[in-house]
């Protein structure tokens, strides 16, 4: 059996699309469980972890920098060109969105209440 495999990735911000390189980070959230031993039985503990997405955006003319450091809130989608898409709810930056002039892009890194696949 073959299928298509993720090679790109469009990426929308509350409707708009931003110019992504190739090679974007999602992390859908849930949780990291951690193994913990009572002599030769085996347990683990949970802790949440939220929904992650780290792209580089290329800085256009139409990219405002302060705009990016400004995202709250927003709704995010992620269409991946095998056909499955990720939603994101409740977004926002969670560093500083940082110029470099030397490769005109700026990495973006965000977190969200929620990921599901739509």
């Amino acid at each position: 059996m073959s299928g298509k495999v993720t090679g790109i990735a469009t990426i929308r911000v509350d409707g708009t699309e931003i110019p992504t390189e190739k090679g974007a980070t999602l992390n859908p959230g849930g949780v990291n469980r951690a193994t913990r031993m009572a002599g030769k039985r085996v347990f683990f503990n949970e802790d949440p972890v939220a929904a992650t997405l780290q792209c580089t955006v290329l800085h256009t003319e139409e990219i405002d920098l302060i705009d990016l450091n400004t995202i709250t809130n927003a709704t995010v989608l992620v269409e991946c060109d095998n056909g499955q898409d990720y939603l994101l709810t409740g977004a926002f930056v969670t560093e500083t969105a940082e110029l470099n002039t030397g490769e005109g892009q700026v990495r973006l890194n965000m977190a969200a209440r929620r990921c599901e696949r739509i």
